[in-house]
């Protein structure tokens, strides 16, 4: 017993050992980059880390940053979980946006609690209706659930790029955009004279469910055994396509969200192209969390102040934008090849 309970801690500090290893390596790796451009790396992750995490300001920017890529992140995790490979959380992200756009501009005199709420239910609803259908694929079609999330990117991108053009577009804008949604719809500020919304605490709170449903309960269970293996789930009663159509419509209602916060907290209105990516960052850190939801938060975090530092670290420092993107790349090796070891 004592063993057992001494073998599960093992692998529990090993799940947390192995993200920050793979994180301290690419730091590493990173700080080799920035001496070959004749820069002194030590300067420059001061300048990025001081200033997303120990200044006011730049602390704001990064909890505005690590909000969708929190949301996101958990979607992806979610799918992982299932044995799903949802690589369509960008287009996800903006059809949640668009869900929350919707109620926002179209839904009126209403207190604002519930306004909120409502946008954010939108949101949710309109991820998990775009992950549904490559749910709907994969279980009852045999389609390649990469492909089809992978494509369906390209069409909620677009798709969003026709409506703020046209039937939502702001008239006499001077881009594409749409008007601003309600106040009552808005996501209140946290931190006073910054752009820090509480999308992070929806984000908090989507890890307290996410954690409850993977680990306590029944469905979590159904989940974890489609992933790990479907045929003995199917031996065990457990329907397959079923459990693959609801860990897509929750992977994609997650990155929904990721769009809705966007959009409440800090545009106010849908924009084209309004994501920088976080759908295909969340993929790296799901992975890198390596299915814990708490490592998901620190890893959203640590992905959120390398976005947020990175362009003080390039004024200051004159080290280029680019090295955090190779960073976050690194990264994602780092703990591909930590999983090939521990394999072996």
């Amino acid at each position: 017993m004592l063993l057992g309970k001494i073998g599960t801690l093992l692998n529990r500090l090993k799940s947390f050992l192995y993200p920050i290893i793979a994180i301290i390596m690419s730091l590493i790796v990173g700080a080799i980059l920035i001496i070959l451009i004749g820069q002194n790396p030590r300067e420059a992750y001061g300048i990025l880390f001081q200033e997303s995490l120990l200044n006011y300001y730049g602390f704001a920017n990064t909890l505005t940053k690590t909000s969708p890529l929190l949301l996101a992140s958990l979607g992806i995790l979610i799918a992982l979980k299932g044995g799903q490979f949802n690589i369509g959380g960008e287009g996800q992200i903006y059809l949640g946006a668009l869900g929350s756009t919707l109620v926002g501009l179209f839904v009126n005199n209403i207190p604002s609690f519930l306004h909120i709420f409502l946008a954010l239910l939108a949101g949710f609803i309109g991820g998990a209706l775009w992950g549904i259908i490559s749910g709907y694929l994969k279980a009852y079609r045999g389609i390649n659930e990469v492909i089809t999330t992978l494509l369906l990117n390209y069409i909620a991108i677009n798709l969003i790029s026709y409506l703020v053009h046209h039937p939502l577009a702001e008239p006499n804008a001077p881009s594409a955009y749409s008007p601003l949604i309600a106040q009552s719809a808005k996501l209140p500020i946290i931190l006073p004279k910054t752009l820090a919304h509480a999308g992070i605490f929806v984000g908090i709170f989507a890890i307290i469910v996410v954690g409850i449903l993977l680990q306590k309960t029944i469905i979590g269970y159904e989940i974890e055994i489609v992933g790990l293996n479907p045929k003995a789930a199917t031996y065990a009663g457990i329907s397959v396509s079923k459990t693959i159509l609801l860990v897509m419509a929750l992977s994609g209602g997650l990155c929904g969200l990721a769009g809705a916060t966007e959009v409440m907290g800090l545009k106010y209105r849908l924009f084209e192209n309004f994501s920088p990516g976080y759908g295909f960052n969340a993929i790296a850190i799901a992975f890198l969390s390596r299915g814990n939801v708490i490592g998901v938060f620190i890893t959203s975090l640590f992905f959120g102040a390398l976005l947020s530092g990175a362009n003080v670290m390039q004024r200051s420092a004159e080290v280029p934008v680019t090295i955090v993107a190779v960073i976050q790349g690194l990264t994602l090796l780092f703990i591909g090849i930590s999983s090939q070891i521990k394999k072996n």
